[in-house]
């Protein structure tokens, strides 16, 4: 009975100590809770965008042929520099030469028939003259001093009339003709050889630029390919770097906006360009895992490559888009998002106050503050699920501007 009695008394005095310290955890007044914050203030501040680009020249050739033929010359090699015009790789020219001497063949017979018909055609028309001469009334006397009235005895010898001895009309009309269809099978025979030595040039590649050949993808001996360009030459004087945005970076840049390029390459310094061009549409990759977000192509000019940027290389780019002085901005993690609106919790009185706030340029470290807030105003940095409106807080020892 005792035994039993001790056991209940402990029981009691178990719950009255879990009581007191409910009681004492929960009971007793809790402090404002403490918060990093920052204080609003006016601040230069600079929008950027940032992407990685592949450096390209600005000009370069690639000898590429649309039906294979076999490789009878490469006159290159890798890092060769070469002039505009120099040979860098002829094809087998065999069948080619055939055909341009054949064709020069057929422009020569061309010739031959055209001056012939042409000398008939003379002869006729002089003829033709002669005789409408010797029928003429007038008594003249020509260069030898022959008199004309003597034409009538010539006339009685020949047993005809001055107007027997013309040339007829149709006789000129068709030496005429005949010189017409000869000129034209020799423009016809002219042209078959342009083309033939059209034909002929082709199979000899030159260089169109001064440069270096970059590429060579010929073997003297082999048939050549129609997937890849044989020889490849470049400009690596002049550089360009090429890149893709998103669409909301591609909307804040514009043609003639400066660009800071950095790469591993180039250590600690940087090159600086201009974008020149904007691609007018933008496009989007299938990959396996499906259509990717569409992008849009920009172009930037170097303003001065330096040897270590090569063709091919990978480098980053940073657009400055927008500066401006004296802007209202508070540090990004100071802001949340419910929906498609942008909120902060501002410290008003010691109590949270959620406000909603809009946007203007921003970066990666700060947001402009076009409403919402004013200088001076403190406001939580990285904010919890847990605030709520109207809750106690008190910024920490140290907490200052944005």
């Amino acid at each position: 009975m005792r035994k039993g009695l001790w056991w209940m008394i402990g029981a009691m005095l178990l719950v009255l100590a879990l009581a007191f310290g409910v009681w004492w955890f929960w009971g007793k007044p809790q402090g404002p809770l403490q918060v990093k914050a920052g204080v609003v203030t006016p601040i230069s501040m600079q929008e950027n965008v940032f992407a990685t680009g592949s450096v390209v020249p600005v000009s370069s050739q690639e000898v590429r042929v649309l039906t294979p033929g076999r490789v009878a010359k490469v006159a290159v090699k890798v890092g060769d520099t070469v002039k505009a015009g120099q040979t860098l790789v002829a094809l087998d020219t065999t069948l080619v030469d055939a055909q341009v001497a054949q064709a020069k063949v057929s422009v020569e017979a061309a010739q031959t028939v055209v001056n012939t018909a042409q000398a008939n055609l003379n002869e006729l028309k002089k003829a033709q003259t002669a005789a409408s001469t010797a029928g003429s009334p007038d008594s003249s006397v020509d260069g030898a001093g022959v008199v004309s009235s003597l034409l009538p005895q010539f006339l009685s010898e020949q047993n005809s009339t001055p107007q027997e001895n013309l040339v007829s009309p149709v006789v000129i009309r068709q030496a005429e003709g005949a010189l017409a269809q000869s000129t034209a099978a020799l423009k016809q025979a002219q042209e078959m050889l342009k083309v033939a030595q059209v034909q002929q040039g082709q199979l000899i590649h030159k260089a169109n630029m001064a440069g270096t050949v970059v590429e060579v993808n010929a073997q003297e001996g082999n048939l050549s390919s129609v997937q890849v360009p044989l020889v490849v030459v470049a400009d690596l004087t002049q550089m360009n770097v090429e890149a893709q945005l998103n669409e909301i970076d591609a909307g804040k840049v514009q043609v003639g906006g400066k660009v800071s390029i950095s790469s591993k390459m180039l250590g600690d310094a940087s090159v600086q360009g201009t974008i020149v061009e904007i691609a007018p549409t933008a496009v989007s990759k299938t990959s396996l895992q499906g259509s990717a977000s569409p992008t849009v192509g920009i172009k930037i000019r170097l303003e001065k490559a330096p040897l270590e940027l090569k063709p091919g290389f990978t480098v980053t780019i940073e657009i400055i888009v927008a500066t401006k002085e004296g802007v209202l901005a508070v540090p990004q993690e100071a802001l949340f998002q419910e929906g498609n609106k942008n909120y902060v919790y501002r410290i008003q009185a010691g109590r949270l106050e959620k406000t909603e706030v809009k946007l203007g340029i921003g970066n990666d470290t700060h947001q402009e503050i076009t409403s919402g807030l004013k200088s001076g105003d403190q406001v939580v940095l990285n904010p919890s699920n847990d605030f709520s409106e109207g809750m106690q807080v008190v910024p920490e020892a140290g907490s200052g501007g944005v």
